[in-house]
């Protein structure tokens, strides 16, 4: 199984969702990120689409989170 240190948690919103990609919102930065659905581990959220997203650290470091 994936070791916990190869995951990345965001808190963020959920803006948007395609089959194979969800648009957050950062909620550290403000800025819109979209994640390959391939990328995320789990993804939790409320009525009003807030929430946190775990995802790969690869995806992380590629999109310049970590």
């Amino acid at each position: 199984g994936k070791k916990l240190d190869e995951t990345y948690k965001l808190a963020c919103t959920f803006k948007a969702e395609t089959d194979r990609a969800v648009l957050i919102i950062d909620h550290a930065s403000g800025e819109e990120l979209w994640i390959p659905l391939s990328q995320v581990e789990e993804m939790h959220r409320d009525s009003a689409r807030e929430g946190e997203i775990v995802m790969t650290a690869w995806i992380a470091k590629k999109k310049g989170l970590i």
